[in-house]
């Protein structure tokens, strides 16, 4: 199927361009811009985050150390497949200070020695060359974010590590997964330039917040409300919805602040 074209058409005489066929065409694209930018805006404003009194952690060594432990797979994924712990909505379902410090070190361990072993086949999202991303993400962004294209994806141990409750995340079935600064997806989504937005997303969100109240953060949003309902996924997917069905530029960087509170 051929994509429509715009074409102006001219009179027999003198073949001249009809002024008024201009005009209507201009008139029409007018509307649906307007029309996106407030569909893009209603999306946009309608997340909101929820985050417990986390401790901030920005130093350089953080950043380079940990990344986003998220995964979705589009078009599969339903709000709730991915549940919380049963009868964690009756009970007070954020992880204890002390039971995320003991799982930090081993979960910090495996992402650093996943990174590591999948340096050497790692892309730069620029090198994909999207046309859309760039208005959307900084030149740096891009340039510094990485993908690496593997089946099946890397996922953390977490049961070995004794977070039995995270077991359906952990064998959820994904296309794509972020650590720090690289993005994992799956061969048959080297081209989906939506699945590379969402997980540019995840990736402001760990710049900005840095490791612990990342990982704190999207642990607890996983438990207490289920994957797609966590916090930290519906800006991501919110973002996303807005990126897929409107042209409206934003800039990501400064809505994943200010959502953020930052």
């Amino acid at each position: 199927m051929r994509r429509p074209q715009f074409t102006f058409a001219a009179g027999r005489r003198g073949d001249r361009i009809w002024v008024g066929s201009l005009a209507f065409v201009l008139g029409v694209l007018i509307m649906l811009v307007a029309e996106n930018q407030d569909q893009a805006q209603k999306v946009l404003h309608a997340s909101t985050v929820f985050f417990g009194p986390f401790t901030l952690a920005r130093s350089e060594q953080d950043l380079r150390d940990l990344g986003d432990v998220d995964g979705r797979n589009v078009g599969e994924n339903k709000p709730g497949k991915i549940s919380s712990a049963p009868g964690s909505r009756d009970r007070r379902c954020e992880m204890s200070p002390e039971e995320f410090a003991k799982f930090y070190p081993p979960l910090l361990d495996w992402i650093r020695a996943t990174l590591t072993t999948s340096a050497p086949v790692a892309q730069t999202v620029t090198s994909r060359e999207f046309l859309r991303l760039p208005f959307y993400f900084t030149e740096k962004t891009l340039a510094q974010t990485k993908v690496v294209l593997v089946d099946p994806l890397p996922m953390p141990p977490l049961s070995s590590m004794g977070l039995m409750r995270f077991a359906d995340f952990e064998h959820g079935n994904f296309d794509g997964i972020t650590y720090i600064d690289t993005v994992f997806l799956k061969p048959t989504q080297s081209n989906n330039e939506t699945m590379y937005f969402h997980e540019l997303v995840h990736v402001i969100q760990w710049r900005l917040l840095g490791p612990n109240r990342f990982l704190l953060a999207y642990a607890n949003g996983l438990e207490c409300f289920g994957y797609r309902e966590s916090p930290l996924e519906a800006m991501a997917y919110d973002a996303e919805t807005a990126f897929a069905n409107s042209m409206a530029v934003f800039n990501v960087e400064k809505l994943v602040a200010e959502k953020l509170g930052l």
